[in-house]
């Protein structure tokens, strides 16, 4: 799905088993890893391979490949693996030449929630230049949101973003309210409201 610089290139190749030893996976874990080929670490993203500052908040990103022999995504393993680490950590589901991504904001309140992709059959993103690991971070996280982020952090741009689906859901309730509504009155309430929620909509979209 990205295509990292170079520097942070590891090709760390793991077993399997030392991973279950790892991670003391049980056996459902295992039921569900038996579609996993091959798992490496191939990416470790830093200040020291990023050549930048370093930062408190996110302070590296791992990568992870994981080749499964069919198109079928290990999530049960991905989250148990993924909450041995502590770190940030994406992971890349490969099938041939398609590919599913996961990762989980590990900080504040959006800890646990993790962010999908579908199966894709698309050339690898290449990721442009940042000041720090979280502004990667936040690019990376903007490929799996539908709205693009500001100049803001991680923490901001999710918040920000949850408020913009629950708008997203307030306007959709609205108007299909003001559709089925015949009592001039009521339009007129649920109009004022659908404004507020569009005015709203737009200043989080462009603060």
């Amino acid at each position: 799905m990205f295509k990292f610089s170079t520097k942070t290139v590891v090709d760390k190749q793991f077993k399997l088993n030392d991973i279950y030893k790892q991670i003391e996976a049980d056996k459902e874990i295992k039921k569900d890893a038996a579609c996993i080929e091959k798992i490496t670490l191939t990416n470790v993203i830093s200040p020291t391979t990023l050549n930048c500052e370093p930062d408190k908040t996110i302070k590296e990103i791992y990568v992870f490949e994981i080749i499964v022999s069919s198109r079928c995504v290990p999530e049960t393993f991905i989250k148990k693996l993924d909450d041995s680490i502590k770190l940030h950590t994406l992971f890349n589901v490969r099938h041939e030449d398609y590919e599913i991504s996961m990762l989980s904001y590990k900080l504040g309140t959006f800890k646990g929630k993790y962010y999908q992709t579908n199966w894709e059959n698309e050339d690898d993103l290449e990721v442009p230049l940042v000041n720090n690991v979280p502004e990667l971070y936040k690019y990376i996280l903007s490929k799996f949101l539908k709205y693009p982020p500001l100049i803001e952090t991680a923490e901001e741009y999710l918040k920000r973003y949850n408020q913009l689906v629950k708008l997203d859901f307030q306007i959709s309730k609205t108007q299909a309210a003001i559709a089925h509504e015949s009592q001039s009155k009521k339009k007129f309430e649920y109009n004022a409201r659908l404004k507020g929620y569009i005015e709203e909509r737009e200043t989080l979209l462009t603060k």
